[in-house]
């Protein structure tokens, strides 16, 4: 009986009125008018009301459905009488929720599976199942730390392991926000509880593309420098890679030499068109003609030879000097350090006597005048194909893999233009793009012989690299790791994981400085891995701070949501869209959330919550801190060399 008092009393106290209205999900609440007040007492403590953005429980007979309350009103209660009365008695307040799940067993399970009943009794949660709907890890499942609920700092915010790394995930918010921190927050609480797993290291692989160099360890300059040492997790779970294209000194990131010779590498880092280069490329890398020349260098000398010979000869106004002139200069810049003199002292040669005649449609050799050669004379072969066999050319110093590629193409350009085989307006701008992205890439890739990375956290910096390669490693180092996996592990007994910081530079639909044929190819390509990753154990996070310049469709195929500050009405409207089980609470929220404060929406939570993100030790945490410019304006710039502050000559002059 005691007991039966104490539930009387309980639900006597935590009773807020009753159900009114039900028009599907939406269900209005009338309030009891003793219920108004923002707090309740009950044995001695305070318990916090009904409020927008609380949960409700709705008892329906031995059913307990939950809701969340979107919106509270005060209406006229027309029944009230008006004799000795306030005027503020004859108005009541009433409750707008929305039903998202019920009470089963003491556990919270998502869901509507049955509606309420006009005069269903409307009560506060108690701790006990307050508890229940903010417990996102499921049996079987480990839990990871990430924060606390912002309403509610006592309530800790854990998720599943499971649920969140075997997903893709979005953490999307404005530059200042916390962005970053979140992201490095998840994987940081990751590797501390499983770096030392028996099968974590030999079975999972994170590779985390970094703009920036956010994630990047630094070297603090003196005892005020915050940075960041050991940015997620320690130096021995983690390779970086600081990729440069300012020059050659670089670390470059090692990549088979099956992919480097890939049909897929050539096409996206040229950039080539469907139609004609394409074909092109998968001609010249399906074809070992090359290669059997260059196992016979004398043979390969003579085809050379023999191509400047057809050039010389050719009546195809396509053709000219320069044509020859450019074969033999990109051999030349082929063999790099290995070419020899010999081969510059005839480009000069060719370029001073070697001369076209476009009226004549004629090659003649010599200053022009009764004395010049014809192509018909019969030296004319003495003087060109001769001399290119007479050249001292080592083709074994043409390095396997980018280098060799290279030759290739150019070996095989010049014999399809010479020979008329090919349109020299269709391939030409495919050989000027490779004039300045092979030098790009070679300070970024080298290949190897290698399986793969050792660490199971690589870090790819892309800060010091140029626009055009920006877009393309990301693109070349996911495809490979991507269709590496689905070759290779068929059992699906590994993990890989793809972290995209600042994905709004890879994955846009909208650029103006690339062909809509390489753009549909990079979406593409993205959008599969998001789509049917999931199968062969890929999974894909991606952190932006323009949810709207991203793929609908990547978008919409997140399983989990970290949803930072987003001010940009299309970047909350694109959210909106993607995520259709936010309420209304958490959405309208988007635009004036705190730093560090975040909606957690997706299959890992029971329902979307607003929580703050713990700090972490300053050492793990992402070297993007919001600059205090009152702090370094009022601190003096040191010298480098001696320590003092540069002084100004002359007051009338300017300094910099």
């Amino acid at each position: 009986m005691p007991d039966d008092d104490a539930y009387l009393q309980r639900d006597a106290v935590f009773s807020v009125g009753k159900v009114v209205s039900v028009e599907g999900r939406r269900v209005r609440v009338a309030v009891d008018k003793l219920k108004n007040s923002s707090h309740l007492l009950y044995k001695g403590n305070v318990v916090r009301n009904v409020s927008v953005g609380s949960y409700v429980k709705i008892a329906k007979g031995f059913s307990e459905l939950v809701a969340v309350v979107d919106g509270e009103r005060v209406e006229e209660d027309r029944a009230a009488s008006r004799e000795y009365r306030r005027s503020a008695d004859a108005l009541s307040r009433a409750l707008d929720v929305s039903l998202i799940g019920y009470l089963e067993d003491g556990r919270f399970v998502r869901g509507v599976r049955e509606l309420p009943l006009l005069d269903n009794e409307c009560f506060i949660l108690t701790e006990s199942e307050f508890e229940a709907i903010h417990t996102f890890v499921q049996e079987g499942d480990e839990s990871l730390p990430i924060g606390t609920l912002a309403m509610e700092p006592t309530q800790a915010v854990n998720i599943g392991v499971d649920a969140i790394f075997a997903s893709h995930i979005g953490i999307f918010g404005n530059t200042g926000s916390g962005k970053s921190y979140s992201l490095a927050k998840i994987y940081h609480e990751l590797f501390q509880r499983f770096a030392t797993a028996p099968g974590f290291r030999e079975r999972s692989q994170f590779v985390l593309v970094d703009f920036n160099g956010e994630y990047i360890d630094r070297t603090p300059k003196n005892d005020d420098d915050t940075r960041s040492t050991t940015v997620i997790t320690e130096p021995s779970n983690k390779r970086e890679y600081t990729l440069t294209t300012r020059g050659d000194g670089g670390p470059k990131l090692p990549l088979p030499r099956s992919a480097v010779e890939d049909v897929a590498f050539w096409t996206v880092l040229l950039d080539a068109t469907e139609k004609t280069q394409a074909p092109f490329l998968a001609r010249v890398l399906t074809n070992d003609y090359w290669e059997r020349r260059l196992g016979q260098p004398e043979d390969l000398l003579g085809v050379i030879g023999d191509m400047v010979l057809r050039a010389t000869k050719s009546s195809d106004l396509s053709i000219d000097r320069q044509t020859v002139l450019n074969l033999l200069g990109e051999i030349r810049t082929c063999l790099g350090t290995a070419a020899p003199q010999a081969l510059t002292d005839l480009i000069d040669d060719f370029q001073q006597n070697l001369h076209y005649n476009p009226t004549q449609r004629s090659f003649y050799w010599g200053d022009w005048g009764p004395q010049y050669i014809t192509p018909d004379h019969e030296t004319w072969e003495s003087l060109t194909r001769d001399k290119v066999l007479a050249l001292p050319l080592d083709f074994s110093a043409i390095q396997p893999g980018i280098d060799l590629i290279r030759f290739k193409i150019v070996l095989q350009y010049y014999s399809d233009i010479i020979s008329g085989f090919s349109n020299r307006e269709h391939l030409a701008p495919l050989i000027k793009r490779m004039e300045t992205r092979v030098p790009d890439i070679k300070r970024l890739v080298k290949a190897t012989d290698d399986d793969g990375f050792s660490e199971p956290l690589i870090v790819v910096s892309l800060r010091d690299v140029n626009l055009s390669m920006r877009k393309v490693i990301p693109m070349l180092l996911c495809k490979h790791l991507y269709d590496q996996k689905k070759e290779k592990d068929l059992a699906n007994e590994h993990y890989l994981n793809l972290i995209i910081d600042e994905a709004h530079n890879i994955l846009s639909t909208e650029s103006t400085r690339e062909s809509e044929a390489w753009r549909d190819y990079r979406l593409e390509t993205f959008e599969e891995i998001i789509k049917e990753g999931r199968k062969f154990g890929v999974f894909l996070t991606i952190a932006s701070q323009r949810p709207h310049d991203i793929s609908p469709t990547i978008i919409s195929q997140l399983h989990n949501y970290f949803l930072h500050r987003l001010v940009n009405d299309l970047d909350i409207r694109a959210v909106e869209k993607a995520v259709a089980y936010l309420d209304r609470v958490s959405f309208e929220s988007l635009p004036i959330l705190p730093t560090g404060v975040c909606v957690l929406a997706g299959v890992s939570a029971q329902v979307p919550v607003m929580m703050q993100v713990r700090e972490m030790a300053q050492e793990y945490a992402p070297n993007s801190p919001t600059m205090s410019v009152t702090k370094a304006w009022s601190t003096a710039l040191q010298h480098p060399d001696d320590g003092l502050v540069p002084q100004r000559v002359d007051d009338n002059e300017p300094s910099f």
